[in-house]
């Protein structure tokens, strides 16, 4: 399977019960999908549905603050981050405001690649104000990921390939990126057509 995405609640014990997590097929091996994941910003970024509209590490250890809009359910994302290693092979990020308690990613083996383990946890919502934030994202987020590593297999060895992706297409909002691809597709099916119109002016 390439991409399973699964969810549970309860009231027991928030850490444990309230939490949604996705699993990703990657070609790349375990260590090398969490080095590049262990870029915050860019991993965050990978995510087409939340537009970041500031972050920065701050001076104390290994945090963070993120301000950003979850375009999914509409809200504004305004929190500290603090990112921890595990002794599982990944890395957490834990959240210090909002219902959101942690994001989990590890990586195992998976025949030469590895498949990438998701998991968000959630507080205990106390009323529908605060079920709402609920992040739906989590499935988009994992389909973008891979599509990231898929590229990086095909195309990284180039300079180029690598050049835009950093500098260009990861920096840019969800929005542009939405327009940039509008923008492609029209560009292709225009110049479709002129190949096909082409022969019949001539002839």
């Amino acid at each position: 399977m390439m991409l399973a995405a699964t969810a549970s609640a309860g009231a027991s014990d928030p850490a444990e019960d309230n939490a949604a997590w996705v699993d990703v097929d990657l070609p790349q091996p375990p260590q090398t999908v969490l080095a590049e994941l262990r870029d915050i910003e860019r991993f965050l970024r990978l995510n087409p549905h939340l537009d970041i509209r500031s972050f920065e590490r701050l001076p104390e250890g290994q945090c963070y603050r993120l301000e950003a809009l979850n375009e999914m359910n509409g809200l504004a994302v305004s929190c500290g981050l603090t990112f921890q290693e595990t002794g599982a092979g990944g890395f957490t990020l834990r959240y210090d405001s909002g219902l959101k308690l942690a994001t989990e990613v590890t990586a195992k083996a998976r025949g030469d690649g590895a498949v990438l383990h998701v998991r968000e946890r959630y507080r205990q919502p106390q009323n529908d104000a605060q079920l709402a934030e609920v992040d739906r994202s989590l499935t988009p987020w994992g389909i973008a990921l891979r599509r990231h590593f898929l590229g990086q297999a095909r195309w990284g060895r180039w300079r180029l390939y690598r050049g835009w992706r950093e500098r260009l297409w990861i920096p840019m909002s969800p929005r542009e990126r939405r327009i940039t691809r509008l923008i492609a597709w029209a560009t292709l099916i225009e110049f479709v057509v002129f190949l096909v119109a082409v022969p019949i002016f001539l002839y």
